[in-house]
């Protein structure tokens, strides 16, 4: 299970004591900012970000980089190339930048080599994880994955899907992350199935958070709750970031 942390400014994150043993700068971050007050990580000023990478053992002038994502199964290596990218999972052996992916709703995973040299940030929605996102990820890292986290997501409980959609989990290989009962709706255990494909990708060493992002509101924003059931323009976001072990 991931550990709440709560900095002396107020702000709460989670971290998994799986990746921190390795020594890997990581975090994901919540809706709760300064002083205990709701904030977005898209709109992070200077001192929010000197708070996050403490937060994360991160370097003090690591910057903290993204792509546009897309649903996919797209992986890029942080560094390598310049401009805008599109994607949904970065890896990277870097320790003086912060691979960073925005979930509200999706499973954010984060990965680590056994000795923190190769790290992953990965962005797996429904779509994603039926695309292969993290088999891909762990396949581009280049070495054993040996360590992994799952962060805040949809839970089971929350995350009804249609037929058409629980039976594409099905073809993938995934068919234990879907609960069928009669009379309501398949339900898909996202987290199950991330975790699935990390296990059979070889990571046996898995640390999974416990909240759900529907039902957690004090806590994380949800798109489901507050755009599809609340209609909001749009749902806050929070990041999962990790950057590799410096020595």
């Amino acid at each position: 299970m991931l550990q709440r942390i709560v900095h002396r400014t107020g702000l709460v994150g989670y971290r998994s004591p799986g990746l921190a043993q390795l020594g890997v700068p990581h975090l994901f971050t919540t809706r709760v900012g300064l002083g205990g007050a709701p904030w977005d990580l898209r709109e992070s000023d200077e001192r929010v970000l000197a708070v996050l990478r403490e937060c994360a053992g991160a370097r003090e002038d690591a910057p903290l980089v993204s792509m546009k994502q897309v649903h996919g199964a797209a992986v890029h290596e942080l560094g390598a190339s310049a401009g805008p990218l599109e994607g949904d999972a970065w890896t990277s052996g870097r320790g003086d930048a912060l691979a960073l992916v925005y979930t509200a709703d999706c499973v954010p995973v984060l990965v680590a080599s056994a000795d923190g040299a190769r790290v992953a940030a990965i962005h797996a929605g429904w779509r994603g994880i039926i695309a292969g996102v993290i088999p891909a990820a762990l396949a581009r890292l280049g070495v054993p994955a040996a360590c992994a986290a799952i962060g805040p997501c949809l839970s089971l409980e929350s995350c009804e899907m249609g037929p058409e959609v629980a039976q594409q989990f099905v073809q993938a290989g995934l068919r234990d992350a879907v609960h069928e009962r009669a009379g309501a709706r398949p339900r898909v255990d996202l987290r199950a199935a991330a975790r699935m494909q990390l296990e059979r990708a070889g990571c046996t060493s898995v640390d999974v958070s416990d909240r759900c992002t529907y039902l957690h509101a004090d806590e994380l924003p949800s798109h489901r709750r507050e755009v599809t059931h609340g209609g909001a323009v749009r749902a806050g976001r929070i990041g999962a970031f990790i950057a590799a072990r410096t020595r």
